[in-house]
């Protein structure tokens, strides 16, 4: 059942992750960005890319991105469960 939870963090982060970056780019044009590209890449692959040009704009999260977003989901569970568990064995 922990194993399921993990990996149920892990798609809630894939989702927030997906969230952050398709809604960047209206974020960004309403501060007044109208030049902008952003995509940075890890081993030669692209994490998420962002572009601005004028009123033009397009997102895409890559799956690298998204595979990182869902590690780190996990990570961040297994954390918070061995931090907890260790408090109520604390007590």
């Amino acid at each position: 059942m922990k194993y399921l939870k993990s990996v149920f963090n892990g798609l809630s982060f894939m989702f927030l992750f997906i969230l952050v970056i398709l809604s960047a780019p209206i974020v960004m044009l309403l501060l007044g960005y109208t030049d902008f590209k952003q995509d940075p890449s890890f081993l030669g692959y692209n994490l998420y890319v962002i572009e601005i040009q004028g009123t033009n704009f397009s997102s895409s999260a890559n799956f690298l991105g998204l595979l990182f977003s869902f590690l780190i989901g996990v990570i961040i569970y297994f954390l918070f469960q061995a931090l907890f568990n260790r408090n109520k064995h604390q007590k």
